[in-house]
């Protein structure tokens, strides 16, 4: 039956949840990934793509305070807490743009002072100084609670953002979407269903996002499943995902950090099952910050077909323990990438070849 399964799967047919659960327990890791490897090459060849990007995190300060996160603190007066104003982020990401960026990636903790006026001052600012920079920002969360704070739905907070120059959204936020997992890692956070319906609002206003997995904690494989179907049936009705980031918990640092994480098997197996069961994302991003470079190398045989960049000075993953640098060189990327037998090829925020200049890079 699994082989049968594989089969079908690597062909490009559908599968259904509970098939989707007899694979990821039960299948042959090694026959797993070689089913989503064929998918992988059937619509891309042997090419992987990736962006030279940077992240800005405007602040630290965060009232929600989930028990996964060891970047966020609950108040001002903690030593580790920071708070950037607008013509600080700006002053950076000029700097950043002097490396070669195509893309900065802006999210942070949700306190009152950053409300949606303060990321649209920002975002008008940046374009004006960096018209030519897209700007991925703002998760489904952080979208909700601005809004709140503006007492505006959510799909107006977008329609502002959006009109001050924010281009696409990024996936964080999703966690696991079981309410039973939320309760334990993100009681505070808001359900699923605000997540989902943000994004469904922003693919109706013409902005492409991101989706992602937070797994490797509490989640059984029924949920991890779930997870993924209530993403591929928002797909069907929008299709405005570019790609799914399965991100592996890093307990370092959290309330959790009595937790082992999850293994390699875990994690190749979650890469492969993404690629095989959302048949309708184009892309499996793998986040190499979190993977670590070793499981970013094997996994881009296991169904991962795009890198997420060179991520120049993150700081939410490393507040945990991982040890992964705090950004890679495009060369490091490259070579990350030539490891696996793939050719890389740099691309744009909404997946068009980026031709760089050879003196400018």
């Amino acid at each position: 039956m699994i082989d049968t399964i594989l089969s079908r799967a690597s062909e490009g047919e559908r599968l259904s949840p509970a098939e989707a659960i007899l694979l990821y327990e039960q299948a042959p890791l090694d026959d797993l990934g070689a089913a989503a490897n064929a998918v992988v090459e059937r619509r891309y060849g042997n090419e992987v793509t990736y962006n030279v990007n940077a992240h800005l995190n405007p602040t630290n300060i965060c009232v929600v305070g989930c028990g996964f996160c060891a970047f966020a603190v609950w108040t001002e007066k903690d030593e580790r807490a920071y708070a950037y104003s607008v013509d600080d982020l700006v002053h950076r990401g000029k700097e950043l743009a002097d490396l070669g960026i195509t893309e900065l990636h802006i999210v942070g903790g949700m306190t009152k002072e950053y409300d949606l006026e303060y990321y649209e001052e920002l975002f008008t600012e940046l374009k004006s100084e960096l018209p030519d920079v897209f700007l991925t920002a703002l998760t489904a969360v952080e979208i909700d609670f601005v809004a709140k704070l503006s007492k505006v739905s959510s799909r107006e907070a977008l329609e502002r953002t959006m009109a001050a120059g924010h281009d696409t959204m990024p996936g964080g936020g999703a966690e696991v979407f079981s309410p039973r997992v939320r309760k334990i890692i993100a009681d505070r956070k808001v359900p699923a269903e605000t997540w989902l319906q943000v994004h469904r609002e922003a693919h109706a206003l013409g902005m492409r996002t991101n989706a992602t997995l937070l797994f490797g904690h509490f989640e059984t494989p029924e949920e991890k499943v779930d997870h993924m179907r209530q993403l591929r049936e928002l797909q069907d009705d929008t299709g405005g995902f570019q790609a799914f980031i399965p991100l592996p918990f890093l307990p370092g640092n959290t309330d959790f950090a009595y937790l082992p994480g999850p293994s390699r098997d875990e994690k190749l197996r979650t890469i492969a099952l993404g690629r095989l069961f959302l048949d309708n994302f184009p892309h499996v991003k793998g986040h190499w910050v979190m993977h670590g470079e070793q499981i970013t190398t094997e996994g881009l045989r296991y169904g991962l077909d795009d890198l997420s960049g060179t991520l120049t000075e993150e700081r939410i993953a490393h507040a945990t323990t991982v040890q992964t640098p705090l950004g890679l060189s495009e060369g490091r990327i490259k070579e990350i990438i030539n490891a696996a037998g793939r050719v890389p090829v740099e691309r744009e925020t909404l997946y068009e070849r980026y031709e760089r200049d050879a003196a400018a890079a």
